[in-house]
């Protein structure tokens, strides 16, 4: 009670900040107002943990503008990053997103690393992303920098199969009146308003508050989901440039959101299905708060500090948790005379977890604290000047599970002309342990009877964590060509092989049978987890941007993905065994953003998912096939005065209703995404 009314007070403060700081304006950069050779000029940092033109990055790397964003139509961020090549996006719910690279597609999916301005939003309890949770204001993201392939070298354990960095504009490019509000049959309210000021002439700050309602999806048979769900979010951030040329930035957010979920779970009561069906109705809220230090030392070095605070609470049927984690990262960037550029960095993060019971999952102990330390160094090295490139580097982690882990890269650049640049890379990648997979127990759906002479025994399944459960390892070889043949036009591919090994199992030869006294008894099969998993995936990603004219442009996105998963005859596993065969196998995307007039918008989302096999997916049908799909979005803006822009967007419109995955262990049906149609008002001033 005591914490809801803190929430609610600073619920409180952030409204009347935003009410009542005054009005000034300042332009943003917009990345379409470039041409095709100045985007390859436009700097990314997640790559290298610096700034480097796109051109020069040794990998697989896609930058979405704000402006695509505005232009997509999309209403959250796992919409926006469908048109990223090698990136699936599955809607399994009203709330729910499964989001993957080079597939392990699921509910948490436990091979890609989520950053918000650096600071991780991976989750330790159970390895994922919760992106209902990560309801970022779309108009405050400067660019959404995603890396297909391997990142531990700079980022750590678990961007394994990519990372993906949602930077934030910087308050000065944030100046002024916001307010954004509309609405429509599935997005049943959109509501956002933010404010800027200058406090001195080298102090920016911004405020935001935003809140959205969304619809419940349908079952096959039309019915309800009951899943809708809503989040309110506030936050800000101040920016400071110091008297002796030190930037500091300071920026944090606070929310809270309901969800509604259908689940199916386990009741050795309830003959003769032993199942039961429950309407949850979870509660989700949490705040941050991220500070940055920065210092130039000279012409070529500087020097960075961040500290982080993250805590987050989440309550639902099967599970209850708390996490507060405190991260620490030093790093510093400087040139060894004229052909080194030398990243290096140390770093702490402190994790704090509590559970609560639940018939269906449980952890021992309730409450855990543990630690990860890491150091990493990266040199890139100039080995013929502004032609040939090669980058070394490692991390180095220690974690309270599974002691030190080693992820190095090599990797290659060579400019072949100033249009086209070839790369490749080998590197290796490890996701660690999460905190149930090590003491950790889950009770299955897949209830049996077994009939004995003297009676019908009920045989209840349960996965159960390890303490020698082991890291999963990823080695990943890619190859890639960028290149620009003409101002208009520029190409982007990527090749990859990766080989997995040590991934996640459940040992079925191992099983322990455990007699359950409660009410009349029954029989528990104790299924521990292990790493007796391995396999091999490979693949292409391709992008293509065309600027047919100056007011018309093309893009083109599209992928293809082979995944082989390998688990001996006595083990099995709900999720890397199974959730990676349900990515599709060819993706396709081909966006067009036409401008006839400078006040119209017309914008067009066409796109094409192959069919996904969700046969063992627990909740889906036994021989269950997702089909594949096209689907298109229609976008019609018009600004009549300068900052006021008026919008409709039509989703999904060419099915009634089109399904796209099934939700993990305790889902109880399949759900269909709807067409939908929704207006905006994006007002400034």
């Amino acid at each position: 009670m005591q914490s809801d009314r803190r929430i609610h007070k600073h619920w409180t403060a952030l409204l009347v900040l935003a009410a009542t700081w005054p009005c000034t304006s300042r332009a943003a950069t917009d990345l379409t107002d470039l041409s095709l050779e100045d985007l390859l000029d436009v700097k990314v940092t997640s790559v290298g943990k610096k700034a480097q033109a796109l051109a020069d990055a040794a990998a697989a790397v896609y930058v979405i503008g704000n402006d695509e964003i505005r232009r997509s139509g999309a209403t959250s961020v796992p919409e926006a990053l469908r048109m990223v090549p090698g990136i699936t996006v599955k809607r399994l719910d009203a709330n729910k997103w499964s989001v993957s690279a080079r597939g392990f597609g699921g509910r948490l999916s436990n091979k890609l690393l989520v950053l918000i301005d650096g600071r991780t939003v991976y989750s330790p309890t159970f390895s994922g992303v919760y992106w209902e949770q990560q309801d970022v204001m779309l108009e405050d993201i400067d660019r959404i920098e995603v890396i297909r392939g391997p990142g531990a070298t700079l980022w750590g354990a678990n961007a394994v199969n990519g990372v993906i960095n949602i930077i934030s504009k910087p308050a000065a490019a944030t100046q002024g009146t916001l307010v954004v509000a509309g609405g429509g049959t599935e997005e049943r309210v959109i509501g956002a308003a933010r404010q800027g000021v200058q406090l001195s002439p080298e102090t920016f700050a911004r405020a935001y508050v935003k809140y959205n309602d969304r619809d419940s999806l349908v079952t096959p048979s039309g019915l309800d989901g009951r899943d809708s769900w809503d989040i309110m979010q506030g936050g800000f951030r101040l920016d400071s440039r110091l008297a002796g040329g030190d930037r500091l930035t300071f920026q944090g957010d606070l929310y809270r959101s309901s969800l509604g979920q259908q689940l199916l779970v386990p009741d050795p009561f309830a003959p003769p299905s032993f199942v039961a069906a429950v309407d949850d109705d979870l509660s989700a809220s949490g705040w941050n708060l991220l500070g940055r230090w920065d210092r130039a030392l000279s012409l070529t070095s500087d020097i960075s500090l961040k500290l982080f605070y993250d805590h987050s609470e989440r309550h639902e049927y099967y599970a209850g948790q708390r996490n507060d984690i405190v991260d620490l990262e030093f790093q510093q960037r400087t040139r060894l005379g004229d052909s080194h550029d030398l990243v290096w960095g140390l770093g702490y993060r402190g994790i704090d977890d509590r559970f609560e019971i639940s018939r269906l999952i449980t952890v021992d102990p309730i409450a855990e604290n543990r630690s990860l330390w890491n150091a990493f160094v990266q040199d890139d090295i100039e080995l013929l000047r502004d032609r040939l490139r090669l980058t070394l580097g490692t991390k180095v982690e220690h974690n309270d599970y599974t002691g030190f882990e080693i992820q190095p890269n090599i990797r290659l650049l060579w400019k072949v002309s100033e249009q086209a640049s070839l790369w490749g890379a080998v590197s290796r990648a490890v996701r660690t342990p999460s905190r149930v997979e090590r003491s950790g127990t889950s009770t299955l759906t897949s209830v049996q009877s077994i009939s004995t002479p003297l009676s019908t025994l009920l045989l209840v399944p349960e996965v159960t964590g390890a303490e020698d459960f082991d890291a999963e390892a990823l080695t990943a070889y890619e190859l890639g060509f960028r290149t620009t043949p003409s101002p208009r036009l520029s190409a982007d591919l990527a090749l990859f092989v990766n080989d997995y090994d040590s991934l996640r199992t459940v040992d079925t030869s191992d099983a322990e049978l455990v007699w359950e006294t409660l009410s009349n008894g029954y029989l528990v099969s104790a299924l521990p987890i292990s790493n007796q998993g391995r396999g091999q995936s490979y693949g292409l990603e391709f992008a293509l941007d065309y600027r047919v004219r100056d007011d018309w442009t093309l893009a083109l996105a599209y992928s293809y993905l082979e995944l082989d998963i390998q688990v001996p005859k006595n083990g099995q596993d709900p999720e890397n065994d199974i959730l990676a065969r349900t990515d599709p196998r060819q993706q396709l995307s081909l966006r067009s953003q036409l401008s006839p007039r400078p006040d119209l918008d017309i914008d067009a989302w066409l796109r094409y998912v192959d069919q996904s096999d969700s046969s063992f997916v627990f909740g889906a049908p036994g021989d269950s096939v997702i089909p594949s799909y096209w689907e298109l979005d229609l976008r019609l803006a018009w600004r009549p005065r300068p900052k006021l822009e008026l919008s409709i967007v039509g989703q999904n419109l060419l099915h009634d209703s089109h399904q796209e995955g099934y939700q993990d262990i305790y889902g109880l049906t399949q759900f269909a995404v709807q067409r939908g149609v929704y207006g905006l008002i994006r007002i400034a001033f």
